[in-house]
This record gives C-alpha cells, sequence and structure tokens, in this order.
C-alpha cells in the first residue's frame, strides 16, 4: 500500500463495452498495481449515475468513467448531482472504451496501461469547466449537465434514428449513415440564439456547443474549445445543403474550419436558445428534449485526472 498513491478508486465500467475484455485483462490490472480499484459494472441505463453517487458518499479518491461519452455523462451528473460541495468531489478521469470516445479526444487520453498507471502516479488534476442545460421535456422544465458537447437541431434528430438503427457498422459508420439519411428528411427550422455579446436568427440545420472539440464520432466542431476557458466554441450551421456537408466532412475530421456563409464559428459562455417549431437537443449523446433552453458554462466546476 506504501507505494500506491491513491488509496481508493471506483471504476465505472459499461457493461455492454465491446472493449470489456481487454479492461479485464490489461486496464484493471495496471490500475491495481498503484491503486487500490473497485469495479462497479452497469447493467442498466442509470447505473452510471447511481454508481458515481455512490462513489462520492464513500469517499473514493477518483472516480474513472469507462465507457463512452454518453458513460461519461452519466457519472459526471451523478457526482454534480450528489448533494456533495465541489471541494469533496473526487477526481473525474475516463478511460475511453465505448463507442463514442469524443471527449478522449479532446483531453488526449489513450488505452495504453503503462500510460494509465503514469496518470495515476503522476497527479495531473487541473479543474475543468461543465455545461449547464436548462431544457423542456413533456412540458416540464428540466437542467442536466454536461462535459463535452451540447448540440440542437440535426444532431438530436441523428441520434434519434441511430437508437432505432444501432451501431452494429461500428460507431463512426453508423453515425455517418445516419447523418446523410437524416439530412433527406430533417427540415431546418427558425432559430434564435442570444448571448450577452451577439445574437443569431436563421434557419437552423445543426447548433453545437462544445466544452470539447469533438462530437459524432470524431467530427472536430470547435477547434478553438478548451474544457478550462470559461467559453464554449460554438459552431453555427444554417441551411447548407446534403452535397456541400460531404464536400466538408474530410475538413471535419481533420480539425479545420469550413468556409460557407452559412456556417459560423463563435464563442460564448452563456446561449439562450428558442424555436418556432419543436427542436430537439441533446448532450453528449444523450437525447434531453426541446427548445427553448438554456445553456451556459459552469467554470472550473470539476477537477480532471489527465
Amino acid at each position: 500500500m506504501a507505494n500506491r498513491f491513491y488509496v481508493k478508486v471506483a471504476i465505472i465500467l459499461n457493461g455492454l463495452s465491446g472493449k470489456k475484455r481487454l479492461f479485464y485483462s490489461r486496464l484493471l490490472p495496471a490500475i491495481n498495481e498503484v491503486a487500490e480499484a473497485q469495479v462497479f459494472e452497469t447493467q442498466s441505463a442509470t447505473d452510471a449515475f447511481n454508481f458515481s453517487v455512490k462513489a462520492v458518499s464513500q469517499n473514493f479518491d477518483v472516480v474513472i468513467a469507462a465507457g463512452g461519452d454518453g458513460t461519461i455523462n452519466q457519472v459526471v451528473n451523478g457526482m454534480l448531482q450528489s448533494g456533495f460541495p465541489p471541494e469533496k468531489l473526487p477526481a473525474l478521469s475516463i478511460l475511453p472504451v465505448g463507442s463514442g470516445n469524443d471527449l478522449a479526444r479532446t483531453v488526449n487520453i489513450d488505452l495504453k496501461a503503462d500510460a494509465l498507471k503514469k496518470r495515476l502516479i503522476q497527479k495531473n488534476i487541473k479543474p475543468i469547466d461543465i455545461g449547464s442545460v436548462t431544457f423542456q421535456r413533456h412540458g416540464n422544465e428540466c437542467h442536466a449537465y454536461f462535459i463535452n458537447v451540447c448540440s440542437a437541431g440535426m444532431g438530436p434528430e441523428v441520434l434519434n434514428y441511430m437508437r432505432s438503427g444501432g451501431k452494429t457498422l461500428g460507431a463512426a459508420i453508423a453515425y455517418y449513415i445516419a447523418i446523410l439519411t437524416t439530412f433527406s428528411t430533417y427540415k431546418c427550422m427558425p432559430v434564435t440564439i442570444k448571448t450577452a455579446g451577439w445574437q443569431w436568427k436563421d434557419s437552423l440545420r445543426s447548433l453545437a456547443m462544445g466544452n470539447g472539440k469533438y462530437f459524432g464520432s470524431g467530427l472536430c466542431i470547435a477547434p478553438d474549445a478548451k474544457p478550462d476557458d470559461g467559453e464554449f466554441g460554438t459552431f453555427i450551421c444554417g441551411a447548407v445543403s446534403v452535397l456541400d456537408f460531404v464536400r466538408y466532412t474530410n475538413t471535419l475530421k481533420t480539425g479545420g474550419k469550413i468556409s460557407n456563409p452559412k456556417i459560423e464559428y463563435r464563442s460564448a459562455n452563456a446561449l439562450e436558445l428558442t424555436s418556432e417549431s419543436p427542436c430537439r437537443i441533446e448532450a453528449d449523446g444523450e437525447l434531453l428534449g426541446f427548445l427553448p433552453a438554456r445553456v451556459e458554462v459552469i467554470p472550473q466546476r470539476i477537477n480532471f485526472l489527465y
């Protein structure tokens, strides 16, 4: 025990992860060399939330979300809704063993066992921002947190399509097919965005507010976003055609900025969103509800172990 930096590490593992065998055979033994770990393996959609609340109440030093962006989202919401003040929360870290691992791309975390041990030993902990979103669901005002990207417009419709289509072709391919399919049916609608420094009103195809840079399995929609700068990198896509979008896909995947008068890159720390027709909103790949919504940054809300 004397050579172990952390006394207690809670690992919340997505029980449906396709990399579960890798986790138990290589990653968990590496963690056990430098920490005392307890694994909580999810079996249902609410388990990650509940396990993270339990980890906070049991005074774990680090909570590792082992899964994709959805698992991380549930862990973050559990920690922040646990009722404990920020200074009492464990540090958060991630293991990208899910189907969508966009946050891991921003914070540059991979699955190498040696790098994982190094992270736990070196104690590179920094406070990062969290997103807060208030939205409408079944006529009621609801609230959630997110750590990576919140989007409105076509993005949530793509997720809604994927719910029925599954991910049998792999996350990236399935998401790309869902985008092209949704493009043919999605109708751009007037949306108003209000911030303290600027406003936007037009027909919207997609809006993404990024604490991280990537969403949709590797699409870089917020190349200037930093998870600790107190602002969202905001991507606004007006009524571009499906042909234009296909042409821009490589630019999004390589981290470049699209040059098109209907596409804008902005920054904001709080946004008010309204629409004239029902417009869905999602966060970290989790469908939430509909506009109107308020999306804002909570600066340096959680400690992150890099």
